[in-house]
């Protein structure tokens, strides 16, 4: 999944449109043999969780037009995973990051390992 992340990360920078973004983050997870997730990669965040009107998902009836918004410098979004693992159960990751000029910066320090107790 932290790959996904990785390169939805990579495709999100200023005045592309959201749903190319989340192209980029499903393609990775299901070239590495995890299923398709069935929600947006991630939402815009503004002084509420889904503040604004740019999203980073399919081109999907539900999300309207949505996807198509292009992405500007200086907007927050989630970059958000979940998944249901065979014999595993659901696991998901959320980070957060600020588009820059020439693409994004997270937030706080990234998970890549899940630790185990």
């Amino acid at each position: 999944m932290n790959a996904a992340i990785s390169a939805g990360a990579a495709a999100l920078r200023p005045g592309i449109p959201g749903h190319q973004v989340d192209a980029a983050a499903r393609q990775e997870l299901v070239a590495r043999g995890y299923p398709e997730y069935f929600h947006a990669l991630g939402h815009q965040v503004g002084r509420v969780a889904h503040d604004g009107g740019a999203l980073l998902g399919p081109r999907w009836e539900r999300y309207g037009n949505s996807p198509d918004v292009p992405i500007q410098a200086g907007e927050v979004y989630t970059l958000e995973l979940g998944i249901t693992v065979p014999g595993r159960g659901y696991l998901g990751i959320e980070e957060m990051v600020v588009v820059t000029p020439t693409g994004c910066r997270f937030l706080s320090e990234r998970m890549l390992a899940l630790p185990l107790l």
